[in-house]
């Protein structure tokens, strides 16, 4: 089988840091490849950009065509080029997310799909191009179906949930506290949110950024004073306040704690902000930011299992495409019989 005038050109984080990949865009890579492609020498292509890549998925009429692409780009020394087969199963394993640094995430997908709609659009593509990209599409898709690779989820704040969740039967009926009001702690609150949990309280240092949240979130703000009580009218704390020291401590919020019941205690700053003394009180039990890490760690090693043991479903999409590509040979081979006869 031959596709040698399919080609995959790019650059990513293996490749260039990323001021050098922005230096790269900012030369306007594509230009060069618009002008051939007025000239008849691109037949069409796809450019994907991400913040770890830009590539050019390229048909190109001949071979040398890429001599004069490569000449015109800076960091040509540094560019992978993938060709006919090699090219198709490259991009099948990124639609795939074989090449993320998430292995298996989703926004890669999104990304190529969006990429080829826009130069479909824009009337940049070829034939042959249009039935890539739709069977790298459809392919990424049916992989994670199929592997569930994404149901391991890997963000700090899903897996915070996951661990709590773990400890706390019927969490949505639980009373949280959160402490901070960063990105981290927003992104907690949103997930604790869409799961139905709405019994929430912040509470900040500043204030006011507090109520800031409170007018986007349904949530309730106390005073930071008033933490050490609180704490002890929460069935869940979280901390993950930017504070340099201790935020809670044992002898602060010893004497409100209710001792027929059980509290989790979630201390995800750097440093620590909760007194490790509070998780020998025997009705608590005190979970760190290395207790997340550690199941990040096995979810990682789960997904470059799952990665592995479904790499069946390239080949197959691989040799589906095959199929079609014989079938359209045969097609044009028969057309140019019937015009010379």
């Amino acid at each position: 089988m031959k596709l040698n005038n399919i080609f995959i050109l790019g650059i990513s984080y293996n490749e260039l840091d990323t001021l050098e990949r922005e230096k790269f865009i900012l030369n306007n890579p594509e230009k060069i490849i618009k002008e051939l492609k007025v000239k008849g020498k691109v037949a069409g292509y796809v450019n994907l950009v991400t913040c770890l890549r830009v590539e050019f998925y390229l048909e190109l009429k001949k071979y040398e065509d890429l001599d004069e692409i490569l000449e015109n780009w800076e960091f040509k020394d540094r560019i992978y080029v993938f060709k006919g087969m090699e090219a198709i199963k490259y991009l099948f394993k990124i639609s795939c997310g074989y090449y993320s640094i998430i292995k298996g995430e989703d926004q890669i997908l999104s990304q190529i799909k969006n990429s080829y709609l826009d130069s479909l659009k824009n009337k940049k593509t070829s034939k042959i191009l249009n039935v890539i990209f739709n069977k790298a599409i459809e392919l990424g898709k049916n992989f994670r179906t199929v592997s569930k690779v994404s149901y391991n989820a890997l963000s700090l704040e899903a897996l915070s949930y996951k661990i709590i969740k773990k400890h706390v039967n019927n969490i949505e009926s639980k009373k949280i506290l959160i402490l901070g009001i960063g990105d981290l702690a927003k992104s907690i609150l949103y997930v604790f949110l869409k799961e139905g949990i709405n019994d929430i309280t912040i509470t900040n240092r500043t204030k006011h950024k507090a109520l800031e949240i409170k007018n986007t979130f349904n949530v309730n703000v106390i005073d930071f004073e008033n933490k050490d009580k609180e704490v002890a009218k929460a069935d869940i704390v979280i901390s993950v306040t930017s504070a340099p020291h201790l935020v809670l401590k044992k002898e602060n919020i010893q004497e409100y704690l209710c001792n027929d019941k059980e509290y989790i205690f979630l201390d995800l700053a750097v440093p620590r902000d909760i007194d490790s003394e509070i998780g020998e009180i025997k009705n608590i039990t005190l979970i760190n930011i290395d207790d997340v890490w550690d199941i990040y760690n096995n979810n990682i090693k789960k997904r470059d299992s799952i990665m592995k043991n479904y790499e069946y479903l390239i080949e197959n999409q691989i040799n589906n495409f095959k199929k079609w590509y014989s079938f359209y040979t045969k097609g044009e081979k028969k057309c140019l019989l019937e015009l010379e006869g």
